[in-house]
């Protein structure tokens, strides 16, 4: 009987841990990543800007093609085919994103 006690306070000690420990964690990504997060509004404030937003677009676009590309050329049979489609998300993510800077500056 001592050892099932001697358990049951190890078992209920180590989920009560654990729940505390996520129930901390959990806590500090919402406060940071939530809807009303510290890190949320700045990253709002920054794509405010024209400049900022522009270069953020751009860079995902690019980030965007370069995983495409890297997921598309694991089949080397098709390579001339990936190039061209990832060429023609290219081209068009381009024309949109001259199409925001076009609006913002006009």
């Amino acid at each position: 009987m001592e050892r099932l006690m001697h358990e049951t306070r190890e078992t209920f000690t180590a989920l009560m841990i654990a729940s505390c420990l996520a129930a901390g964690v959990g806590g500090a990504v919402f406060y940071t990543l939530g809807p009303d997060g510290w890190l949320v509004d700045r990253v709002r404030a920054a794509l405010l800007d024209p400049n900022i937003s522009t270069l953020a677009a751009l860079t995902a676009v690019i980030c965007m093609l370069a995983l495409a590309k890297r997921l598309l050329d694991r089949h080397a049979h098709s390579s001339s085919l990936n190039n061209l489609l990832v060429g023609a998300v290219g081209l068009g993510g381009f024309v949109i994103l001259l199409q925001g800077v076009r609006t913002v500056f006009s």
